[in-house]
């Protein structure tokens, strides 16, 4: 389904929505929604920090992989503004975690939990998460975009291979613990399924 705000498409994938029911119907620890609580902050960051800039998204989606905010790819508003997008997700979930942390109560630790997951996961400098982004966007300030594109591809593989090798020990020494080793799955489906800029 696809509908039009202010100039801007916004998709919805019916997968999301069976993602997010089934998340919420299984989920009896509140981690599932403090995950989601936490996922709304980091996104709602980067539109802020669009908005500020006067860059309006493209596209907005709604999919399996998670919420996706498509920016034109032409850089006439400059790479320092596209690198201040990328960090503004990672930084307002590390800021909003820095802020929950300050009142020291049980209620609150699986949402600061959610929100350092997701800063320490979106500022991995891989293709096309928040960081691999940010590091494209400083790499053009250097490099022609094609150069930089085919280093950021690389510091990608430097990441996931031994992460990926850590996730197999992983699951080989703790008895079926594969959490690891799925998001490293899930970063190599990113790296080779989503193409674009993403924030």
């Amino acid at each position: 389904m696809t509908i039009s705000v202010g100039g801007c498409r916004v998709t919805f994938s019916y997968f999301f929505f069976v993602l997010v029911a089934l998340l919420l119907l299984f989920d009896t620890s509140g981690v599932a929604a403090a995950g989601l609580l936490a996922a709304s902050i980091h996104e709602c960051s980067h539109l802020a920090v669009m908005s500020a800039l006067k860059i309006l998204p493209e596209e907005i989606r709604f999919n399996a992989f998670g919420i996706d905010i498509v920016r034109n790819s032409r850089p006439d508003h400059g790479y320092w503004k596209d690198a201040a997008i990328s960090l503004a997700g990672p930084a307002a979930n590390l800021l909003a975690a820095g802020l929950f942390s300050l009142f020291c109560r049980p209620i609150f630790q699986v949402f600061i939990l959610a929100n350092i997951t997701l800063f320490l996961f979106n500022i991995l400098p891989v293709e096309p998460l928040d960081g691999g982004q940010a590091l494209y966007a400083l790499l053009c300030l250097h490099w022609e975009p094609a150069k930089a594109c085919r280093i950021v591809g690389l510091v990608s593989f430097c990441f996931l291979v031994p992460l990926s090798v850590i996730g197999f020990l992983t699951l080989f020494r703790s008895s079926g613990n594969f959490t690891l080793l799925l998001i490293c799955v899930y970063l190599m489906c990113l790296l080779v399924f989503k193409r674009g800029k993403y924030f």
